[in-house]
């Protein structure tokens, strides 16, 4: 027994001294190899930007929303143009469906002058000094509508779209710009192509299927930089309309500005008279930048042919922001549920400025719906809240 323990003794002590072997050629390799850490990418959030959604000039009070309730949005933005395509009136027309069975107190933020119920409203909106305000209960689904009159220089300038249309003699000319662009800074670093292909196939899928971006890392190996140059970074925009002239045949356009094409186009037109404008604009998914060159996937084409790490990690980061930039323009008006799906599309028309109605405040009285005690239910909730209280709502 002695002397078979000095032998399994020699043959620990052997294995000891190749284990430190092998630990040291470890630690060496691991020293020339940079330590890894795990960096986060555009999508959802944050935002590129601040705005949208819209932000009125005053803070909002705190709201809620029942544990078992969610909101879609949807918003359609009339944009009413003058004669040389500068904005003279901004309606947001949103539609909030609520599903669940709870109560809410909602406070929607924005440059607001005036609101008013759409027709499909289940409920009256109030209105506070740039604030739309609901509160209520929902019995398990409940349709919330306001046509909201905005301030158009303030909400103007955060438009998808701006319009120039200008004629020289018999020819008009409508120039159309995406106006989103912002600039943004990317970060580079050492990475691992494979990956990086991965990261792209995954953001494709979700980018076609509509959906918005889930939470992403990459694997970066020794320091992270951030070049000071910033790169332009657009919301990729579906426009389409018609450009019209009395007595003449519409000149119809359709284009996709962003995404890898023009910021911009003209369109022109011959002929007398005052020219009219029609236009759709809607943010689309990035398709062109996450087209994969010469093969179905990001992983098959980085097999074929070697792509360069810093190519595709550019490509990864240009196209999640412009993902993220497009998401902002789905909410043109904040919708209150942070997790609820919102879609937004904008229509342009030319107007005549004279003939804009004067936008009177909304009257005081109450009309049988909730408005008239909405702004007092909302101010009295704020207090409760504060101090840790439940308000009970009416059901309205």
């Amino acid at each position: 027994m002695r002397c078979h323990g000095v032998v399994l003794g020699s043959a620990v002590a052997l294995g000891v001294s190749a284990l430190a072997v092998s630990t040291l050629a470890v630690t060496a390799g691991a020293a020339a190899q940079p330590p890894s850490q795990q960096v986060v990418l555009p999508g959802p959030v944050p935002y590129p930007t601040d705005n949208p959604p819209l932000l009125g000039r005053t803070p909002l009070p705190p709201g809620y929303l029942g544990p078992l309730l969610h909101i879609a949005s949807t918003d359609r933005v009339f944009v009413g143009v003058g004669p040389g395509g500068r904005p003279v009136r901004v309606v947001a027309h949103q539609r909030l469906l609520v599903r669940g069975k709870g109560d809410y107190q909602l406070a929607i933020s924005a440059p607001v002058e005036d609101v008013s119920a759409a027709a499909s409203s289940d409920s009256e909106p109030g209105l506070r000094a740039d604030q739309v305000l609901w509160a209520g209960f929902s019995p398990g689904r409940k349709v919330l509508a306001a046509d909201v009159t905005l301030r158009p220089r303030a909400a103007g300038k955060y438009l998808p779209v701006h319009l120039r249309l200008g004629r020289n003699g018999d020819r008009v000319t409508l120039t159309v710009i995406n106006s989103t662009p912002t600039g943004e800074s990317l970060y580079a670093g050492t990475t691992h192509p494979p990956e990086l292909a991965r990261l792209l196939d995954a953001t494709r899928r979700e980018s076609l299927a509509g959906h918005r971006l889930t939470a992403a890392y990459a694997s970066f190996f020794g320091l992270v930089r951030v070049p000071k140059r910033k790169v332009p970074i657009e919301a990729p925009l579906l426009v389409q309309g018609e450009l019209r002239l009395p007595g003449q045949a519409p000149v119809p356009f359709s284009r996709t500005l962003g995404d890898g094409h023009p910021l911009s186009f003209r369109v022109d037109a011959r002929g007398g008279g005052t020219p009219q404008v029609h236009l759709l604009a809607r943010p689309v998914p990035v398709i062109r930048l996450l087209r994969p060159p010469g093969a179905a996937t990001w992983t098959e084409a980085i097999q074929r042919r070697p792509l360069p790490a810093a190519f595709l990690l550019r490509r990864l980061l240009e196209s999640r922001m412009r993902l993220v930039r497009a998401d902002q323009y789905q909410s043109f008006l904040s919708d209150p549920d942070a997790d609820g799906q919102s879609r937004s599309v904008y229509e342009y028309e030319t107007v005549a400025a004279s003939a804009l109605p004067r936008v009177t405040p909304a009257p005081s009285h109450d009309s049988g719906g909730t408005s008239a005690l909405l702004v007092l239910a909302i101010a009295l909730g704020s207090l409760a809240l504060a101090g840790g209280g439940l308000v009970v709502w009416a059901h309205s």
